[in-house]
């Protein structure tokens, strides 16, 4: 119950500070997980929502950091995707498996054409 109000007061704080700092869907959109820019396009794309959000850039620099508060947010990587609205939640997971441990995407492609992490 407690989860849900912070959320839902989070969401409310979002969508002032959104109007204060930036619309985050002026962010540049990652390339397909299978592309070998996939990475670098990815971070970018990671990096300008959180700074929108309005988190500080150096924080917002750090993947592992930024993939913690996710975590520590919504609980769950699906969880955060859902909440998002920039993608389908199915390419928002495959971005973050991806990005994280590499191997293939739901879709059976490698990751970054390669199938290396980005880490």
């Amino acid at each position: 119950m407690i989860k849900r109000i912070f959320v839902a007061v989070l969401f409310l704080l979002n969508s002032t500070i959104v109007l204060a700092l930036g619309d985050p869907s002026t962010c540049p959109k990652a390339l397909p997980t299978n592309n070998a820019g996939f990475c670098a396009s990815f971070k970018v794309a990671a990096v300008c929502h959180c700074t929108t959000s309005g988190l500080p850039a150096g924080m917002c620099q750090d993947m592992n950091a930024l993939y913690n508060r996710m975590i520590g947010l919504f609980g769950s990587v699906q969880k955060a995707c859902q909440y998002q609205k920039d993608t389908t939640t199915q390419n928002c997971i495959d971005s973050w498996s991806c990005y994280r441990s590499g191997g293939k995407d739901s879709q059976g492609r490698l990751c970054s054409s390669t199938g290396n992490s980005c880490k």
